[in-house]
């Protein structure tokens, strides 16, 4: 069984196209959690009037505002799918996209998470949004492809590896989930939304996981939001702001290992500092992330030492497990017949 996440906030402009594209999916054998960060629109209202009409829909309203990463945190504490997809509110899939992407996720038992193609339109020769994502130095991360129109990609095969996926729409398999968990919790919850999805996909390259882009799985998303665009984050509000400075710091607190921490923070401190003097001048509010941050360091560290102890183990296969009541001298005998095989 797989199962959908999508985790809505005042999504009532763009659910109902959403789901009525994930209910057309080829692929059988599939439920839909819809997650709602207590909106204010009528979005529960459109999706409680699709799940009357289609059992595999569930709605779980929330009385607050938990973010991204707590809004697909409440699926995955709940659910035990073999594979899981994150669908943001905003995507269109085409009905082959879960049957394609779920081929390629089990071709290969180290591929933890699959990306497809994110086109913004439905024009002729689109734009692309996102083909993954790419590490810029200094711990930053960009879209890839991100602006240019499809006709210009040329993809080398059906399938690439990637540093990363855009959190808009990844398929992730579930023992890469609860491999990845910090402290009990698959996303951190600090991040509340934006750059967790570089977060994920940081700690899986420290753990040796594949991510990987399907090229052949096209969606739509007409992204809205990247707080590197200046002109777009001016009209944005204050918490989203200072999101986005907490989040780059939180990043290069807990993912680069030992080795990489001085010489990564060192290419890194030019930007921070500029961002520190824009925040001083330009954006007060944004320095509630640096007070976030200094109350909240010591429980941000002891999530980079979770990491790094994971981390130095590297990439470890699907576990070969027996019941503890069976005999030590029978459990051993598994154990080798299991490395052998």
């Amino acid at each position: 069984m797989t199962l959908l996440s999508i985790v809505t906030w005042n999504s009532a402009d763009s659910i109902e196209d959403c789901l009525q594209s994930v209910l057309a999916q080829t692929h059988a054998g599939f439920t839909v959690w819809v997650v709602d960060n207590a909106s204010t629109d009528d979005t529960c209202a459109r999706v409680a009037a699709l799940a009357a009409t289609d059992t595999r829909i569930q709605l779980h309203p929330l009385p607050e505002n938990t973010g991204f990463c707590g809004g697909h945190n409440y699926v995955l504490d709940r659910t035990e799918s073999d594979a899981v997809l994150l669908v943001n509110p905003d995507v269109v899939l085409p009905p082959d996209y879960l049957a394609r992407a779920l081929a390629v996720l089990h071709s290969d038992e180290r591929i933890g998470t699959v990306c497809g193609v994110l086109l913004q339109s439905t024009d002729v020769d689109p734009v692309v949004d996102s083909a993954g994502m790419v590490a810029l130095p200094g711990g930053r991360f960009a879209l890839r492809h991100h602006g240019r129109p499809l006709s210009s990609v040329r993809f080398a095969a059906k399938v690439e590896d990637v540093p990363g996926a855009d959190g808009a729409l990844p398929l992730y398999r579930r023992r890469f989930i609860d491999d990845l968990r910090v402290e009990g919790a698959f996303f951190d919850a600090r991040f509340f939304a934006h750059k967790e999805d570089w977060d994920i996909s940081w700690r899986s390259q420290l753990y040796g996981w594949r991510t990987v882009l399907a090229t052949q799985c096209h969606a739509l998303h007409p992204r809205h939001f990247r707080p590197s665009d200046l002109r777009l984050r001016l009209r944005l509000n204050g918490a989203m702001k200072a999101d986005a400075v907490k989040n780059q710091l939180l990043l290069l607190l807990k993912n680069p290992t030992p080795q990489q921490l001085p010489g990564l923070w060192l290419r890194a401190l030019p930007r921070q500092v500029a961002i520190l003097l824009f925040a001083l001048l330009l954006e007060p509010r944004s320095l509630r992330a640096y007070s976030y941050l200094w109350r909240n360091w010591r429980a941000a560290w002891n999530a980079r030492r979770q990491i790094q102890t994971r981390a130095a183990r590297g990439w470890q296969p699907a576990a070969f497990t027996v019941q503890p009541t069976l005999p030590a001298a029978i459990i051993q005998q598994l154990h080798t017949v299991a490395a052998s095989a």
